[in-house]
């Protein structure tokens, strides 16, 4: 990299940011991210769909993954970047194209031959969409050598944190019923809103649950997130559908999770998963891991959104997320990564990639 790499870097995450890349519309973004591997000349550039997969030459030694999605939440007035007092604003700039920027960086500057791994390089598609239609999931399942990994490490905003594993995810649809009627004779019906209100009372009250593991606080939450009820103004409702959206910390299986979300909604009730994301688990004390958080002294924390961590760790793969973004500005219309995270993010994952720890 040149001498202004924090200015250098800014100038790719802007380039990146002002490729539209809406989950399902990644094209562009993948054809620009492949010519520039491509133009790398070393390694193998491999495609699957608008997902495109680097792999540096093999030397034998452990295999390390970097891994970023390419694709945004859909635009708001925002998909054009602008820099303003450090800040460098758009869509996507955050989450998770600050990452990419230092992904691509890092393929382009780092020597194969000088690096203490193997190394390969996954931005992948379709991240902000269900789990089935992720970019990652096909390239698990394609590209077999993946899961044969050391570490994997998911360059999502971390504000320069070691956030390790991420909460599990689960949407459940409760459906209430009644009998409709008209509105001037109530008492012929049965309102599935009344029905439906004390609970929706109590639902709607569950605290947010600290719970601590490996040293890193997880957050339990259950949010009503949709609501659906009523087919004309005056006609008693019958029906009633709330979806619940569960997050739970990566002690409970996806069994567990459900058997908590169903005892919490009434018998009476119909209930549904309608789709479901395992957790993260939390690699805090495997060596490589170890030694990225001591080495260069990092906060650790848990990771309270889901990431493809899970998909890692599934796999048998160890993997946290380390990344310039900002977590908490995930998918706000005011996005921003700082500028001045950049160059910390490239110049640690740098020195890790090729430089033994003391």
């Amino acid at each position: 990299m040149p001498a202004n790499t924090s200015e250098t870097l800014a100038d790719l995450l802007q380039t990146l940011v002002d490729i539209p890349s809406e989950t399902g519309q990644e094209a562009a973004i993948s054809a620009f991210v492949h010519d520039r591997l491509q133009a790398r000349g070393t390694g193998t550039c491999l495609r699957a769909g608008h997902s495109v997969v680097w792999r540096g030459p093999s030397r034998g030694r452990p295999l390390v993954v970097l891994a970023g999605h390419l694709d945004t939440v859909p635009a708001n007035g925002n998909a054009t970047a602008r820099r303003e007092d450090g800040k460098l604003f758009g869509l996507g700039a955050t989450d998770m194209k600050g990452g990419d920027a230092v992904m691509l960086a890092l393929v382009e500057a780092l020597d194969p031959a000088a690096l203490r791994f193997d190394l390969a390089a996954v931005f992948y598609e379709a991240e902000e969409g269900p789990l089935e239609r992720n970019g990652l999931t096909r390239l698990l399942r394609e590209m077999a050598w993946l899961r044969e990994a050391r570490l994997a490490v998911l360059l999502e905003p971390t504000d320069l944190r070691v956030e390790l594993g991420c909460n599990g995810a689960m949407n459940a649809e409760v459906r209430v019923t009644g009998t409709s009627a008209h509105s001037a004779r109530p008492w012929l019906g049965v309102n599935a809103i009344a029905r439906a209100a004390p609970w929706l009372a109590e639902i709607t009250q569950f605290p947010v649950t600290p719970v601590m593991l490996h040293g890193c606080e997880f957050r339990e939450t259950l949010q009503v997130t949709t609501l659906q009820a009523g087919r004309a103004k005056n006609v008693v409702p019958d029906a009633l559908v709330a979806n619940l959206n569960y997050r739970f910390p990566p002690d409970r299986t996806l069994e567990d999770a459900e058997r908590r979300l169903r005892a919490l909604v009434p018998e009476a009730f119909e209930f549904r998963v309608v789709d479901r994301a395992a957790p993260g688990l939390a690699c805090g004390d495997r060596p490589e891991v170890r030694e990225f958080i001591d080495r260069f002294g990092l906060e650790v924390a848990g990771k309270q959104g889901w990431t493809d961590v899970a998909q890692f760790t599934a796999a048998g793969v160890p993997a946290f997320n380390f990344g310039p973004g900002i977590p908490e500005l995930a998918h706000q219309v005011a996005e921003y990564c700082p500028i001045d995270n950049l160059e910390p993010a490239f110049t640690w994952l740098s020195a890790f990639l090729t430089e033994p720890g003391a």
